[in-house]
C-alpha cells in the first residue's frame, strides 16, 4: 500500500466497547508539517501577551507595594500624572517580562490590556522614566531599599506567620560588570582590568530573594562598604529568624564583617586566604590530628544497583592529556582538621577550619610528584564538626547561579545611564523584579519554581495569550486555555487573593 498526505480524520470512539478506534497520520515525504497557506487578520479584543503579569499584579496588590513606595519615597514635587510608585513599578514590570533596558518600557506603554491589567490610564514614556532614575540619591536609594524590605517581611509574615525560623544563610558576593561606554560616570579600571562597574550583591541562600544590590565603582574592593549594607539586613533577619550565618569567599575575611556578625550575635563561615602565616600553622599540625574528609556530593550520592548499572564511559579528557604528553593533577585523598586562630585586630580567636588534599602530578612517564594543597574556612560557630562547617561554608557556590540570571535573566547589569547612583536605581528595581519570582513561589506556585531560570519561568507563567476586559465594574483576564500551566496560573493567583 502506497502511503500518501492526508489530513488525519477525528478519532471516534466504539459505542459498544468504548475503545477508541484511532486513525495515525502516515507521514510522507514531507513529513509531518504540511505548512499551509496562512490568512493573517486583526483580532478586535484587547489582548496582550503577558496574561501572566497579572499575577505579579495580584502579589504586588496583595503586599500591598504601591502604597509603601508612594509613601516612603519623596521624589517628585508634583505626582500628577505618574507618583513614585508609578514609575518604579514600571521599571519592576519591564524587567518581570524580560525587557533589556529602559526603551522597552514602550511594549507595557502601547498595550491597551497591560494598561487595563495594571488599571493604569496611561504609562510613563521611556524618556521619563530615564529621567526619574536621575533623581535618586544616596538618602532616596535607603528609602527606597527599606521599601522593598518592608514588602520582603511582610512576605514572611504571610508564609511563616509568628514563627521563627531557625536558619539563614545570607551570602555575600561581587560582580564586575564591564561597561563600554566612555561617559558612565564610577566606571573605573577593576581588578581585572576591564573599564567596569562593581556591584555588591546579598542574597538569602534557598529562597534566592536579593537582600541588597549595591552599584559601586568599578576600582573598589570586593568587600567595600559590605559591613554597612550587612548591618541594614541584619535587624530584619534577627526578627524573623534565630540564627543567622554570613557566608563569603576569602575578599569577604575581614574584621569589619566580623565585628558585625559579633555586634548583632550572630554567625559567620567565611573563606579564608592561604597567606603565609597560615600556611605555616597548617604544615605543624601534627599528623594525628588530621581526620580523613569527605566531600557531601560523595557522601550523598546514593549506591547504584548492581542489576542497573551502565558501563563507564571512557575518561576522555585524561587520556587525551596523556597522549599529548600534558601533565595531570589528580586528588587523591582529602582531610580536615581544625585550630584556634586570632585575625589581626580582632578581640579573640576563632576556629580556622584546614583541609589538606594529597594531589598527584602525573605525565605520559607516570607519576612525577606528590604535592599537598591547603584550604581554609574562618568561622565562630561551635555546635558543629569541621566537617560541617566546611560543607556550610563552600555551599554558597550557588549564588553565582544568582548572579547569573541578575545579569542575563532580568537585565540588571546592563547600567542604562551614564551616572553612577541612576544605575544604582535601577539596580534596586531590578532587586524587585527578581524578588518577585520568589515571593510568588512562597506564596502561591509550586516551591520548586523559586530555582527555575527566567526563562522557564516566563515560558510558564507569563507569556500567555489574555484578553483584558471590564466586566459588571470589574477586570477580567481571560487566558487562553490551550496553555501548559493555565491550570496552575488560575490555581496561584485564587491563593493570592484567599
Amino acid at each position: 500500500m502506497k502511503y500518501r498526505n492526508r489530513v488525519p480524520r477525528a478519532s471516534h470512539v466504539n459505542e459498544g466497547t468504548g475503545s477508541k478506534d484511532l486513525e495515525t497520520p502516515t507521514p510522507g515525504k514531507t513529513g509531518v508539517m504540511r505548512h499551509p497557506t496562512l490568512h493573517l487578520t486583526e483580532d478586535e479584543g484587547i489582548t496582550t501577551a503577558y496574561g501572566g503579569l497579572a499575577l505579579a499584579a495580584g502579589l504586588v496588590q496583595r503586599l500591598g507595594l504601591a502604597r509603601v513606595l508612594a509613601d516612603g519615597l519623596k521624589l517628585l514635587r508634583s505626582r500628577r500624572p505618574f507618583s513614585e510608585a508609578d514609575h518604579v513599578l514600571t521599571h519592576v514590570y519591564n524587567l518581570y517580562i524580560g525587557g533589556g533596558c529602559i526603551e522597552d518600557i514602550g511594549y507595557l506603554q502601547g498595550s491597551e490590556a497591560v494598561q487595563r491589567l495594571l488599571g493604569a490610564e496611561r504609562l510613563p514614556d521611556p524618556t521619563t522614566a530615564g529621567d526619574f532614575l536621575r533623581r535618586f540619591g544616596k538618602a532616596e536609594l535607603e528609602k527606597l531599599d527599606a521599601c522593598i524590605d518592608e514588602g520582603q517581611r511582610r512576605v514572611w509574615k504571610q508564609r511563616y506567620g509568628k514563627r521563627k525560623q531557625e536558619l539563614a544563610l545570607v551570602d555575600l558576593d561581587s560582580h564586575v560588570r564591564p561597561v563600554y561606554g566612555a561617559k558612565k560616570e564610577g566606571a573605573d579600571f577593576s581588578y581585572k582590568g576591564t573599564w567596569a562597574y562593581h556591584p555588591l550583591v546579598i542574597t538569602l541562600a534557598g529562597t534566592q530573594e536579593i537582600l541588597r544590590l549595591v552599584n559601586r565603582p568599578g576600582n573598589v574592593a570586593s568587600s567595600e562598604d559590605a559591613e554597612v549594607h550587612l548591618a541594614s539586613v541584619m535587624p530584619m533577619l534577627c526578627d524573623r529568624f534565630r540564627r543567622v550565618v554570613v557566608r563569603g569567599d576569602s575578599a569577604f575575611c575581614n574584621r569589619h564583617i566580623i565585628e558585625t556578625c559579633e555586634h548583632f550575635g550572630q554567625f559567620f563561615a567565611i573563606v579564608m586566604a592561604g597567606y603565609l602565616n597560615v600556611q605555616e600553622l597548617a604544615e605543624a599540625v601534627p599528623e594525628r590530628s588530621w581526620r580523613p574528609f569527605v566531600p557531601r556530593p560523595v557522601r550523598e550520592r546514593a549506591p547504584v544497583p548492581k542489576e542497573s548499572r551502565r558501563k563507564k564511559r571512557k575518561e576522555r579528557r585524561r587520556t587525551k592529556a596523556l597522549a599529548r604528553r600534558k601533565r595531570d593533577l589528580h586528588l587523591v585523598r582529602q582531610w580536615v582538621t581544625e585550630v584556634p586562630y586570632q585575625p589581626a585586630r580582632c578581640d579573640r580567636p576563632y576556629r580556622l577550619i584546614i583541609r589538606r588534599q594529597l594531589i598527584e602530578e602525573t605525565d605520559n612517564q607516570g607519576q612525577l610528584f606528590e604535592i599537598y594543597r591547603y584550604r581554609f574556612a574562618l568561622s565562630n560557630i561551635d555546635d558543629a564538626s569541621p566537617q560541617e562547617i566546611l560543607d556550610l561554608t563552600y555551599g554558597r557556590c550557588d549564588q553565582e547561579n544568582i548572579v547569573e540570571q541578575l545579569q542575563n535573566g532580568v537585565a540588571a547589569m546592563r547600567m542604562p545611564t551614564g551616572e553612577l547612583l541612576a544605575n544604582a536605581a535601577f539596580l534596586t528595581c531590578a532587586r524587585l523584579a527578581h524578588n518577585l519570582k520568589s515571593w510568588l513561589a512562597q506564596l502561591a506556585l509550586p516551591p520548586e519554581t523559586m530555582r527555575w531560570e527566567w526563562k522557564r519561568f516566563r515560558l510558564a507563567f507569563l507569556y500567555i495569550a489574555a484578553t483584558v476586559v471590564h466586566h459588571a465594574r470589574q477586570v477580567v483576564v481571560r487566558l487562553a486555555r490551550t496553555h501548559r500551566f493555565h491550570e496552575l496560573l488560575v490555581l496561584a493567583h485564587q491563593r493570592l487573593l484567599a
